[in-house]
């Protein structure tokens, strides 16, 4: 689970805090504003000394600097919907057993667990799914480049994309995708490099696992992230 994830990297890293700080960190950070409040989820991804690794995210009011803190991190790894004002809805799988990785397993797609905390004044409300039945509906890679796009409130539809790693490339006229996991990876120019998307599925009424698939997105042509709204989207601070 999340949280036992976050206790072995609170373990492994009291070392690097101690000895080069936590000002030592490479990070790559990711935030989204969250509708009508004054907080934002940040998602980051850090290196320290010692190829020490830290990545997750956390929720903090826009008035606070963003530090690395593993002891902050919310509970899951993917959002199941775009965060409101009121609640996060996350998801989360259980550490695989690595001393009988090998065994044979029956693999459950619908949640073992639900989890529920108070943050920043939000509800976090978590669903914990097996390891064996996430992977098992895990649907691969798709990376493809794209001529235009439309973003309405819930979703982004990418339109006339070419498939750039495929052995046999495909061509898709349109790729619609709801907002939540979407992040806008940006130069310094605010240019887009990638679009990278987790493109995860529950079912409405099992809450069921039925696919999670991963898009890494490139625009054809130079392109802005303002073109993208705010809302649903999380994008590279610089």
């Amino acid at each position: 689970m999340k949280y036992v994830k976050n206790l072995i990297l609170l373990s492994s890293l009291t070392f690097l805090f101690n000895s080069c700080g936590i000002g030592d960190w490479e990070t790559s950070l990711y935030c989204q504003k969250i509708e009508g409040t004054s907080k934002i989820l940040y998602k980051y991804d850090a290196w320290g000394g010692r190829d020490s690794h830290a990545f997750g995210y956390i929720l903090l009011d826009s008035t606070e600097n963003f530090e690395v803190d593993i002891s902050k991190n919310l509970p899951f790894s993917y959002l199941e919907n775009i965060p409101s004002k009121k609640h996060i809805q996350g998801v989360d799988c259980e550490e695989p057993d690595y001393e009988n990785i090998d065994k044979k397993v029956k693999e459950i797609f619908t949640p073992l667990n639900n989890i529920s905390e108070t943050e920043e004044e939000i509800e976090i409300k978590t669903k914990i799914y097996q390891y064996e039945g996430f992977s098992k509906r895990s649907s691969g890679l798709g990376t493809f480049e794209f001529e235009n796009f439309k973003e309405t409130r819930d979703s982004i539809i990418f339109y006339n994309l070419n498939d750039i790693k495929s052995m046999e490339p495909e061509h898709l006229d349109s790729l619609k995708l709801k907002k939540k996991n979407i992040v806008i990876r940006q130069n310094k120019n605010f240019e887009i490099i990638s679009i990278d998307i987790e493109d995860l599925i529950l079912s409405k009424k099992t809450n069921e696992i039925l696919s999670n698939k991963t898009y890494f997105l490139t625009p054809k042509t130079k392109m802005k992230s303002n073109l993208f709204s705010n809302y649903g989207i999380f994008k590279e601070r610089l």
